[in-house]
């Protein structure tokens, strides 16, 4: 399938997400509904992980760009770092990590679950 299609998929996902949660006021981001909705059409098998892979897995080869903004930013303005306090530092610290062990496990599940499926 053609990256560009794959793209849209991912982007079709994420607008769904957006809209459910704006109709249902719900108080996580559209975004991270979105990729919830998509994990669940690829597990029920709505979705083939095909139509998604390559578009995915250059999003995450290039996801560090998005940071470097942020990371500027506050190397911009050095006067910003001491108005975070401990407890928005160690929020920070543990969510990165969540999702850092979020995405992994979940990698690791499509991976063996793929290598199931192709044998």
């Amino acid at each position: 399938m053609p990256w560009i299609i794959q793209l849209c998929i991912i982007t079709g996902f994420l607008l769904l997400g957006k809209f459910f949660g704006t109709i249902f006021h719900l108080p996580i981001p559209g975004s991270v509904i979105g990729m919830i909705l998509l994990l669940g059409a690829l597990i029920a098998g709505l979705a083939k992980l095909e139509w998604v892979e390559k578009a995915a897995a250059f999003q995450i080869k290039h996801l560090t760009l998005l940071f470097v903004p942020l990371v500027i930013g506050l190397f911009l303005s050095p006067n910003l770092i001491p108005l975070f306090d401990w407890s928005f530092i160690a929020a920070l610290i543990v969510s990165s990590l969540c999702c850092l062990l979020g995405t992994a496990f979940s990698v690791e599940w499509f991976e063996k679950r793929k290598r199931r499926i192709h044998k």
